[in-house]
């Protein structure tokens, strides 16, 4: 799988170029886009080793997808719910150097990226460039006992528990239901279940063995 052509210099009409006035000093875009992603632009001949750099059909951008995993593990969301802010949001291709409406990738391309990273021995490539440039600006202490590591999050973002699987199960049966169910025909409990797993989403960053919020370990729902 052959590499695309890389730059790290924003186009004239990128959302880059365009979002000075949305994006405060202090935003987290804006600080992301500044300080992050140069860091990981810096990680792109390493990430090179990972591909055939003149055979087969084009990958996607690995900086990009490099990106887009630290991205959404600081706003918990899973690899689907990333592709379509990525494909909407202004911050994040703000933060990512792209076009607002610029082609997006299927979800599962994070999933092969990820594997990629793990086959290649390069899945704490990101967190250690951003550790190093923190050290480098006086942030992190050199021996501080802090972990940082890409460990967890590639697992808990790539592997769905039981939990998140039953979650998922019941939102999408919720869903298919409320189509031929009227609102005077769906039962009582409806609204109580609707908000639970339609309306809110898991925090892909918990704990694996966090229990389902309002429920005890070992309780039946009422």
């Amino acid at each position: 799988m052959s590499l695309p052509v890389f730059s790290t210099q924003a186009e004239l009409f990128s959302t880059a170029g365009l979002s000075s006035g949305l994006f405060g000093p202090a935003d987290r875009f804006r600080l992301f886009a500044q300080q992050v992603y140069p860091v990981l632009a810096r990680t792109r001949a390493r990430l090179e080793g990972a591909y055939c750099a003149d055979n087969g059909r084009v990958a996607c951008e690995p900086v990009l997808l490099l990106g887009v995993c630290f991205l959404q593990y600081l706003e918990a969301v899973p690899d689907r719910q990333a592709v379509e802010l990525l494909r909407y949001h202004a911050g994040w291709n703000f933060a990512l150097n792209r076009h607002l409406g610029d082609e997006v990738f299927h979800p599962t391309t994070l999933v092969n990226f990820r594997q990629r990273l793990l086959d290649h021995e390069l899945s704490p490539i990101g967190f250690e460039a951003v550790l190093e440039a923190l050290i480098a600006a006086g942030l992190v202490a050199r021996q501080s006992r802090q972990r940082l590591d890409s460990t967890q999050m590639f697992a808990r973002v790539s592997r769905m528990s039981r939990l998140d699987c039953v979650r998922e199960s019941l939102r999408l049966a919720l869903l298919e239901l409320a189509q031929p169910l009227t609102p005077e025909a769906r039962p009582p409990w409806w609204p109580l279940l609707w908000e639970r797993y339609v309306d809110s989403q898991a925090d892909y960053r918990a704990a694996p063995d966090q229990g389902e919020p309002g429920f005890q370990a070992g309780a039946k729902p009422a």
